[in-house]
C-alpha cells in the first residue's frame, strides 16, 4: 500500500505544480525544462514502482511459500528493476542539472525530449530480444 500511496501522491503533487504553473502563464518556461528529462524520470519512477508492487505482493500473497521465502523470490525479480530505475533516474538527474536550465529554444528542448522517448521506447521494445539464427 506504500507504494501505491506514494505514486499518487507524487503523481499529485507534480499534477499540482504543473497546473499552477500552466494557471500563472509558465507553460513554456515548465514544459521546456522538464521536456528532456522526462522521459527518464517519469520511466525510472514507474520501474521503482513496479519494484514496489513486486515486493509488497510477496508480502500479501505469498502462496505456498512464507512470507520470507515469497519475499526473497519477488525480491529476485525486482532489484534488476531498481538498478535499471536507478540507471534512468541518475540519467535524469544529470539532464535536469545539465541541461533543462539552458537557455536554448523551446522548440529544441521539445526535440531533444521526443528524441528521448523514442530512444527509449526503442530499448524497450527491441532490448533482450535473440536475434533470429
Amino acid at each position: 500500500f506504500g507504494t501505491v500511496f506514494f505514486l499518487v501522491f507524487n503523481g499529485m503533487m507534480i499534477g499540482a505544480a504543473a497546473g499552477h504553473l500552466f494557471h500563472i502563464g509558465y507553460t513554456t518556461t515548465f514544459l521546456s525544462f522538464v521536456a528532456g528529462h522526462s522521459a527518464f524520470e517519469l520511466t525510472g519512477i514507474a520501474l521503482m514502482g513496479a519494484a514496489g508492487l513486486e515486493l509488497g505482493a510477496g508480502l500479501i500473497m505469498p502462496g505456498a511459500l512464507t512470507r520470507r521465502d515469497a519475499l526473497r523470490l519477488r525480491a529476485r525479480l525486482a532489484v534488476p528493476l531498481v538498478y535499471g530505475a536507478g540507471t534512468l533516474l541518475t540519467a535524469a538527474a544529470f539532464i535536469e542539472a545539465f541541461w533543462s536550465p539552458l537557455p536554448a529554444a523551446p522548440v529544441l528542448k521539445y526535440g531533444v525530449g521526443a528524441a528521448l522517448w523514442i530512444l527509449l521506447a526503442l530499448y524497450f521494445i527491441f532490448a533482450g530480444r535473440d536475434r533470429a539464427a
